[in-house]
């Protein structure tokens, strides 16, 4: 087997850095970094992310994840996001516009139902040792595997979901898609800009004014985590879609084109993350009489870690086993359709890539929509028994 486009070094290098912004968001700010879930709030609860002063640390790093995206491609690496294989390796398929439109949406109703994508159970789920997290993984991975192998020329999805190599030029930026790619990161920070302006009322109690500064001090781990989590995705490779296909069309071990960097890219990201669980009371699994018991950005009086506690795949304080499963096999199934998850979605969003801006992302936003919904309904069907 040939690893002629495995890339180990940027693979770790990225990834690490992925790790790093996971751990700068649970150390400082006690929160989890979780790209499917903070992006899917703006369409689930628009009202509470965009005015709530204890969610703007989300404004903060969807902001300085935009503008570190735009930087990168516009001043740091021009080609950043080239690849040299899209359109001539077999294997690497053409993602037509609706292979874009259903990947979306069934990430984004996949990761809602689940609660979780590759950076919440992949990166933060596994690295606090959860078992419900490595059931998702497990979960993702699977399907993801099963939709990118599978569909090959023989599928009979495969005219629907692909394209021909000769549409390659119209899946690429211009200056209309770059244009909207810098409106949007201009915008996400004029929506952060509110929360470093805005002060406590004068006749604000002791307490208001603790959890206003809280929310504040949240900012800028928040703007530090997001360029950390934007360049990670970059320097792996994570934004180019051979990267990603390399590794889940498992066809490619055969005829030697498999490329496993996406496994050092989430093996950096997880030990990082580990690391930084060890200095969490309660999550560390070396004795460490140093562990926090509050987030270095917060005052021990109100701070505190939101890390979810249950380890265990079902409960009734958690996502029931059979939504969990469901929900993030159906995620892999979208991964595996389009070779997109959040994170590098945002990026090539930002860059101005057209089928990801126009179809990927507002089909993603009605999945978590109705993602959400069917899991209220779940609830319902789950608790009305109990009532009777």
């Amino acid at each position: 087997m040939s690893l002629k486009y495995f890339t180990p070094v940027s693979g770790l290098l990225g990834g690490s850095l992925i790790g790093l912004s996971a751990a700068t968001l649970l150390l400082f700010n006690g929160d989890i970094l979780g790209a499917s879930g903070l992006l899917s709030s703006f369409v689930v609860a628009p009202k509470k992310t965009l005015t709530d002063p204890a969610q703007q640390w989300k404004l903060a790093f969807l902001a300085a994840f935009a503008l570190t995206s735009r930087v990168y491609v516009t001043l740091i690496d021009k080609d950043a996001l080239k690849d040299e294989r899209l359109g001539y390796a077999s294997g690497l398929p053409i993602v037509s516009e609706l292979g874009f439109v259903l990947g979306g949406f069934c990430v984004g109703f996949g990761t809602r139902l689940g609660n979780g994508c590759t950076t919440g159970h992949g990166i933060c789920g596994l690295a606090r040792l959860s078992v419900r997290s490595l059931a998702a993984v497990l979960s993702f991975m699977s399907t993801g595997i099963l939709m990118a192998s599978g569909c090959s020329a023989s599928c009979p999805f495969h005219p629907y979901l692909r394209d021909s190599y000769d549409s390659v030029a119209k899946h690429l930026p211009t200056e209309a898609t770059i244009t909207i790619g810098t409106i949007l990161a201009s915008l996400a920070a004029g929506a952060a800009l509110p929360g470093f302006l805005r002060k406590a009322p004068a006749d604000a109690s002791e307490a208001v004014r603790d959890e206003h500064d809280n929310n504040k001090r949240k900012l800028v781990p928040a703007i530090v985590s997001a360029t950390f989590f934007s360049l990670g995705l970059v320097i792996s490779k994570m934004t180019v879609s051979s990267k990603i296909y390399g590794f889940l069309n498992m066809k490619g071990i055969q005829d030697g084109t498999w490329d496993p960097t996406l496994a050092c890219v989430m093996g950096g990201g997880l030990i990082t993350s580990f690391v930084s669980y060890q200095w969490v009371k309660g999550f560390n699994v070396f004795k460490n009489s140093k562990a926090l018991e509050c987030p270095l950005s917060q005052k021990p009086s109100i701070g505190h870690f939101s890390v979810p506690t249950n380890k265990v795949i079902d409960s009734k304080e958690c996502t029931p086993s059979f939504q969990l499963i469901i929900g993030e096999a159906i995620f892999g199934l979208g991964w595996g359709m389009a070779g997109l998850c959040p994170g590098p979605a945002m990026f090539l969003a930002c860059a101005g890539y057209p089928n990801v801006l126009l179809r990927w992302w507002p089909s993603f936003f009605v999945g978590s929509y109705l993602g959400e919904k069917a899991k209220a309904l779940m609830v319902k069907v789950k608790v009305a028994p109990g009532k009777k």
